[in-house]
């Protein structure tokens, strides 16, 4: 594009931003832009001036024990080509959407910093908005974001080209890699050079340090009972479900006693049942819990452990997304038992001391019978808020 086309495309741009603000739609965007904002206008601000950020000592953490940092480390020249040529900033992600590394020159990193497109900052959708980073992660597919196109007025003077990094054996999404740089110089080789990177930090990634950001299993136990097992779905019996959910529980293993002792609340099932639970597991499972002490071999996403490290790095909306559902409601088991009622009062209790009320009102939706939730929910609502009286109705609910 030319200086005048660039002008006009930004223009363009603008005004179907302001249409959409001030009517709710917008004529002469691009479909999956308009779907972005409507998603985006229902839990954010678009005055939001920067990204959330976590702290500089866990950012590091995640940084340290990624993966990615082999990838980028050995593509590292092309990288320093890339920014310099096209006078880009790079960052690349965690499959979440946190930036964990960037690179660029000294002016367009402090323009970064000003929005917190640094290490630490989370670009996912429900974090800041509509934006190239977003839009990969949630598509899988490459995304170019060019200035009021972006959610968020700050960030009006940039544009930004995105793609995931995948699995090349699976086709996992393991992160973003993104190029951006300011509106004007928005160039058509942009997307391609993204694309490419993208492509090769994949195959860079060492294969066993793959399972490391998706783990082979995965469990979800809250609101309702599923298994996969390398991108397959197992179908297992209820009791086996909770020994896998116990053992995710204890990575370090468990005797059998300890097993049995976790599981049944009245010890009249024997410890002999138990072991044959295993037995069955064991071999549905291809032999991926060993035994003297009773363990998982293969790393676990676990659901009931995610919303736990939502809330521990401060991503209350994750956790609250996260968190589908009671965890196996219907299991007796003392230690899930306990472990559910823990987990119900982590989450709710980091809601209700942030005071957010689109949080509050969601975790009510989650928590039917928790009054002190919808009273929570209600102090913070605006007096013209459309779901008062939705939580009107679940105050008086709970007070039956």
């Amino acid at each position: 594009m030319t200086g005048t086309d660039l002008w006009w495309a930004r223009h363009a741009a603008e005004r179907a931003w302001f249409q959409h603000a001030e009517a709710g739609e917008a004529a002469g965007v691009r479909a999956e832009v308009e779907r972005s904002w409507r998603r985006s206008a229902q839990r954010l601000d678009r005055a939001r001036d920067a990204a959330p950020l976590l702290d500089d000592d866990r950012t590091r953490e995640l940084w340290h024990a990624s993966p990615l940092r082999v990838a980028v480390e050995a593509l590292r020249h092309a990288l320093d080509r890339v920014t310099a040529d096209g006078q880009f900033v790079a960052a690349v992600t965690h499959a979440d959407g946190t930036i964990l590394w960037t690179h660029g020159s000294r002016w367009m990193r402090e323009r970064a910093a000003a929005v917190h497109f640094v290490p630490g900052g989370r670009w996912d959708e429900p974090s800041m908005g509509t934006n190239a980073l977003a839009l990969a992660l949630r598509t899988n597919r490459p995304a170019e974001v060019f200035s009021a196109e972006h959610f968020s007025q700050a960030i009006h003077d940039w544009v930004c080209y995105s793609a995931p990094i995948n699995d090349p054996s699976s086709g996992r999404v393991l992160g973003v890699v993104d190029l951006s740089t300011t509106w004007d110089r928005a160039q058509p080789l942009g997307l391609a050079a993204v694309q490419l990177l993208a492509a090769n930090l994949g195959l860079l990634v060492p294969p066993a340090a793959r399972d490391l950001l998706h783990p082979p299993l995965r469990l979800q136990v809250l609101g309702r009972a599923h298994v996969e097992l390398d991108g397959r779905v197992v179908s297992l019996p209820p009791r086996q479900i909770e020994i896998l959910a116990v053992l995710s529980l204890h990575p370090d293993g468990l005797t059998l006693d300890g097993l049995h002792t976790a599981l049944y609340p009245d010890l009249r099932v024997k410890p002999a049942t138990v072991k044959a639970e295993l037995s069955h597991l064991r071999r549905t499972l291809g032999g991926i819990v060993a035994s003297r002490p009773y363990r998982l071999t293969v790393p676990v996403a676990a659901d009931h452990l995610e919303v736990l490290a939502h809330i521990a790095a401060g991503r209350l909306d994750a956790a609250v997304a996260a968190c589908a559902g009671e965890l196996l409601p219907h299991s007796a088991s003392p230690a899930l038992r306990e472990h559910a009622e823990y987990l119900e009062e982590a989450l709710r209790r980091a809601v209700i001391a942030r005071g957010d009320p689109d949080l509050l009102y969601t975790l009510g939706d989650r928590l039917p019978f928790d009054l002190e939730v919808h009273e929570r929910t209600a102090a913070c609502l605006a007096p013209d808020d459309a779901r008062r009286p939705i939580v009107a109705a679940r105050t008086a609910a709970a007070h039956r």
